[in-house]
């Protein structure tokens, strides 16, 4: 009943956000302008509605095309979130900047796992927890070769966590989750072919960035610990115009003190969707995903079909806790393993000359469960 009713409400706003949303409005100055109210849905925070505003301007006549997103959203689960993304590109492209500020308070709730089930029973079917997070970062790049760009990047991240039933409190000791706060900095190289008409929408290009961070006591964690990732995007033409077939390669290694809240996860909004975020971590993944995306006709709909694989290896450190009068050692090793999932998603092209979309996808994964993602922007 829930997710049909959540299917009925996805379609209804994508139709009022089509029919609100109308042409984009751009200035003597050439910078474009765009309101709209929007929906946002997935497994983790539920679904909302939000209010997004984005503009799109150029910080001198040779670069691409700069993009900065204001956004707020509520959902039926009493969570919400505030977001402000600027992505800047100038100096005639020699300098990219990726600026991020937000808070986000998400009321959590799971299936008690079995392993709780097991060593701690509890009288209750729901782990129910809510968190707070906000967030700040900085990123700075410069071409260093042609497409190679090098620079670095700073970050700030604070989470409290709050049980709200004994389940719950269950959960955040045996999985080591706490509050915490961290900052962090690292080193970035970046490969981007993409040309100044793809940058928010790639057709024929390819995108790679490899980071390495550190977090160490002096910026707030127990324990230092450290992180690598890559991310490799590639983009090809498809059997038709204007038709894209995107793939995605996704790594992420950490080291052993790496904190729950730091931990690679499934379900994020571009890493393998259909997951609840928070259920499904590890300190190392190895994750790869495909979507099609086919426009109909010369219309402002396109049309997707996606999948994704990832392993999950290294759990997490190990917990001891004392549970009532008895001692619990709880660890992540049980999340390691294979994971897929599927599905399909409509989009709406919400400013053509930019290529903004507005999508709702559904996805069906290997653990039996049902999501709906709703949102600004491609998944990847």
């Amino acid at each position: 009943m829930y997710r049909n009713l959540v299917l009925l409400i996805s379609m209804a706003l994508l139709s009022t956000a089509v029919v609100l949303a109308g042409e984009e409005k751009t200035d003597d100055a050439g910078v474009t302008f765009r309101g709209m109210p929007t929906l946002s849905s997935n497994p983790t925070s539920g679904t909302g509605l939000g209010i997004t505003g984005i503009m799109i301007y150029k910080v001198d006549p040779n670069s691409s095309p700069s993009q900065t997103i204001l956004t707020g959203q509520y959902t039926n689960t009493d969570s919400y979130n505030l977001f402000a993304i600027n992505k800047m590109f100038f100096a005639s492209d020699q300098w990219q900047s990726n600026t991020l500020i937000g808070h986000l308070f998400n009321n959590s709730e799971f299936d008690v796992p079995m392993d709780i089930e097991v060593a701690a029973p509890v009288n209750s079917e729901n782990a129910e927890f809510d968190v707070s997070i906000s967030i700040i970062g900085q990123q700075l790049l410069y071409e260093v070769y042609q497409n190679v760009y090098f620079g670095g990047q700073v970050f700030y991240i604070n989470q409290k966590f709050n049980p709200q039933n004994a389940p719950g409190q269950v959960f955040l000791k045996t999985r080591g989750i706490e509050n915490s706060q961290r900052g962090g900095y690292g080193l970035a190289l970046n490969y981007d072919t993409r040309s100044k008409t793809e940058k928010f929408y790639p057709t024929n290009s390819s995108f790679v960035s490899l980071t390495a961070n550190q977090f160490p006591v002096a910026l707030g964690v127990t324990e230092s610990y450290y992180s690598g990732k890559i991310n490799a995007r590639k983009y090809i033409p498809g059997f038709s115009f204007n038709d894209v077939f995107a793939m995605q390669l996704f790594g992420q290694y950490s080291s052993q003190n790496t904190p729950d809240g730091a931990l690679a996860a499934l379900g994020s909004r571009s890493i393998i969707r259909g997951f609840p975020i928070g259920e499904y971590k590890a300190r190392n993944m190895v994750a790869t995903q495909g979507e099609y995306r086919y426009t109909i006709s010369d219309s402002r709909i396109r049309l997707t079909a996606f999948g994704g694989y990832a392993n999950l290896s290294g759990g997490s450190k190990d917990v001891v806790v004392n549970v009532g009068n008895k001692e619990i050692v709880g660890n992540r090793n049980g999340d390691n393993g294979h994971y897929y999932s599927g599905g399909v998603g409509v989009h709406y092209i919400l400013a053509q000359k930019q290529q903004l979309d507005y999508r709702v996808d559904f996805a069906y994964t290997n653990e039996k469960e049902t999501s709906v993602y709703a949102s600004l922007n491609q998944a990847f």
